[in-house]
């Protein structure tokens, strides 16, 4: 139910939308009684993460940005590394990360 509320608070719309669904959001969490488990205990941590991060959540409507390049930069640079074992020196370990993010493939398939 928590990750329901939490992906209905995400397809906000607006700002203020963003911004009344956390708000409804933390309200229900706070009328639910979930110190009664202690399986509940991360749920509760998630919880408490969203109320220290709450002006960060609700920026994130007004700026537009998102990590999304960051993370596919991320997984070029883990695939480098899962391939490039052993490397001495950092330019080996660039020269695999452009072998990977290059269109070298697709440019040397026969047409």
């Amino acid at each position: 139910r928590v990750k329901e509320r939490l992906r209905w608070v995400r397809k906000a719309a607006t700002p203020q939308a963003a911004k009344w669904r956390l708000s409804n959001f933390l309200l229900c969490m706070a009328e639910t009684d979930l110190t009664r488990s202690p399986v509940l205990k991360p749920i509760i941590s998630a919880i408490e993460t969203v109320i220290r991060h709450r002006q960060a959540i609700e920026s994130r409507w007004q700026s537009g940005h998102s990590n999304a390049r960051l993370e596919g930069l991320n997984s070029i640079f883990q695939a480098a590394k899962a391939r490039a074992r052993g490397y001495r020196n950092p330019q080996t370990f660039i020269s695999m990360i452009y072998l990977i993010a290059s269109p070298v493939g697709n440019l040397l398939k026969s047409t």
